[in-house]
């Protein structure tokens, strides 16, 4: 029999994708994957190290893990690992641990670990001369959009950040690497793929000749199959002409951007170490928003960093408010050992960091309702990721008067570019697949709509992914 190894992953995209890597990686050794709920023969906890939580979260992954087989091994990899790995190596619960880095070579340590070999697989902190971990991709039959690593590192260095030790300096994928591995991906029918990255602005920043994300996306947009390009965050300081530009003019370049903020007040701005202030953000949205009226803008903010006052927070209220987000990402300070933010006076209070939370999370979905209700009446291409519960409290009689889709109607949820998350009624299995969709009814963070019959735009091509 083979033996049977469980995933289990905390954090950012990057994280899935390199987790999507080595389950790869142990299929060819092997393994049978199994659900990290299951019994095992092995457990991978790849961690994630952003914030306190999601070290709790993590050491909680590996206690469950040891929990249910004691006689596994429980090997621990990612952030944490690599920014404290005395810590987790001093957890009783852990067999084995690997950083950021090689990680692909993880199924052949435990093999050797399996067969009683005394293993020291010890976690080397970055120089300059780290090169990017190549980590192929691989089809995920439970996902209809496929993810793409591209760049690994930051040099950045926000005070309030430990990235840049967990994950080293700016390295880049080979642009013929990765359109080898885009035209795989199109072959393979996935119609939309997110470009990954820790600080994604900067891919090709390393490499020899320089090259930069607009080139990279110029010969992205021409890979068959794909008609979706996604990009995970940008940074406010990377949008130059050049690839405000290609995204403009490429509409296979999806009509969302996350654009982290942190900060809505110059002063915390400075205090954090950010590379722009408020002018220069609001700046940037208007040019976005008058070439592209459609684009939906996403960003992250940080509430109770050290020194925020009312007047700092109420400021930065404001300057959200106004910046008109579709959606917010909003986190509580929290102090990481090795920043020059957790040395910084006075620290908020966390029943104030929680107060503030919750006002900027209110503020946050009030805006993405606004932003939905912009699209009421308009129709729009949805690529359907899942089937819901039948019905749920849907009124599908609509479709059903439209006509052009004969059979059994399942309620289906899906996206749009950008980024509106959108449930219609459809006959048969729609994962997978684009369609139009006129855009009916708006409830909190969805839209319901019904699907437009139009023979040339719902012959099924290419595969299903499911």
């Amino acid at each position: 029999m083979s033996l049977k190894v469980a995933f289990h992953t905390l954090g950012c995209k990057v994280n899935y994708y390199e987790t999507e890597a080595l389950t790869g990686a142990f299929r060819r050794e092997g393994f049978e994957i199994v659900d990290f709920q299951e019994s095992a023969d092995v457990y991978v906890i790849n961690t994630c190290t952003v914030t306190h939580l999601a070290d709790r979260k993590s050491r909680q992954a590996i206690r469950r893990a040891r929990r249910r087989n004691p006689a596994a091994i429980v090997a621990v990899t990612g952030c944490y690992p690599q920014v404290n790995p005395g810590e987790i190596a001093s957890l009783p619960e852990v067999d084995l641990i690997l950083g950021t880095a090689e990680r692909l070579s993880l199924p052949e340590i435990v093999k050797r670990k399996m067969e009683g070999e005394a293993i020291a697989a010890p976690v080397n902190p970055y120089g300059q001369g780290a090169v990017f971990e190549d980590m192929p991709w691989m089809p995920e039959q439970e996902r209809t959009r496929a993810f793409l690593k591209i760049q690994d590192g930051c040099n950045q260095f926000c005070s309030y950040c430990i990235v840049p030790i967990a994950r080293g300096p700016v390295r880049s994928l080979l642009p013929g690497k990765g359109m080898e591995y885009l035209r795989e991906i199109g072959r393979s029918g996935y119609k939309e793929v997110i470009l990954t990255g820790i600080h994604l602005g900067l891919y090709g920043l390393d490499l020899h000749p320089p090259s930069n994300l607009a080139s990279f996306l110029v010969d992205a947009v021409a890979i068959p199959g794909i008609e979706r390009i996604r990009l995970s965050s940008i940074e406010p300081a990377d949008f130059n002409d050049e690839l405000i530009s290609v995204i403009n003019e490429n509409e296979k370049i999806c009509r969302h951007l996350h654009i982290p903020l942190q900060s809505g007040d110059d002063t915390i701005l400075k205090k954090m170490g950010r590379f722009y202030d408020t002018a220069f953000y609001s700046g940037l949205l208007e040019r976005l928003r008058r070439l592209m009226p459609d684009l939906a803008v996403s960003t992250d903010i940080i509430v109770g960093f050290p020194g925020e006052g009312q007047e700092h927070f109420s400021q930065s209220y404001n300057f959200v408010r106004e910046s008109s987000f579709s959606r917010l990402h909003v986190f509580k300070y929290s102090p990481r050992h090795g920043t020059k933010a957790a040395e910084m006076i006075p620290q908020v209070a966390p029943e104030v960091k929680e107060q503030r939370s919750r006002m900027m999370i209110a503020l946050g979905e009030e805006l993405s309702a606004v932003f939905q209700q912009k699209f009421l009446g308009r129709e729009l291409a949805v690529l359907f990721e899942k089937e819901l519960q039948a019905g749920a409290g849907q009124d599908c009689s609509g479709l059903q008067r439209a006509g052009g889709f004969p059979g059994e109607y399942l309620l289906w949820e899906g996206l749009t570019s950008n980024y509106l998350r959108v449930r219609a009624s459809a006959p048969g299995s729609w994962r997978g697949k684009m369609a139009e969709v006129c855009l009916e009814k708006s409830f909190p963070g969805y839209l319901q709509g019904t699907l437009i019959s139009r023979t040339n735009v719902y012959e099924p091509t290419g595969h299903n992914n499911g």
